[in-house]
């Protein structure tokens, strides 16, 4: 496994959100009420970007069907989709990353 560095902390405040694409690999970076997730950065239903979705009580809503998901778990809410990918945030220094397999 090797760290992939994503963002530097400075940058980071509620409400921040930024799609972030390497190789194949594209995640989504949120913050709110001071808490970091990284999740895959589109919806598993049908691929929309998930960037300009709601985000509220730990949860972003999909902006094509509305379809809501769990930060922390990636689950989607009513059972009916595929979980969201999420990667545990690794905070190295004053960078943000994820730990990925080679």
């Amino acid at each position: 496994m090797r760290f992939l560095a994503l963002e530097k902390l400075i940058n980071l405040h509620d409400g921040y959100r930024k799609t972030v694409k390497i190789d194949s690999l594209e995640v989504l970076i949120v913050q709110e009420a001071g808490e970091v997730f990284i999740v895959q950065s589109r919806c598993p239903h049908q691929g929309q970007h998930l960037e300009q979705g709601l985000v509220q009580e730990g949860s972003i809503h999909c902006p094509w069907h509305h379809f809501v998901f769990d930060l922390a778990t990636g689950v989607h809410q009513g059972g009916l989709c595929d979980a969201l990918a999420t990667y545990a945030p690794i905070f190295d220094g004053n960078v943000l990353g994820i730990m990925i397999n080679d």
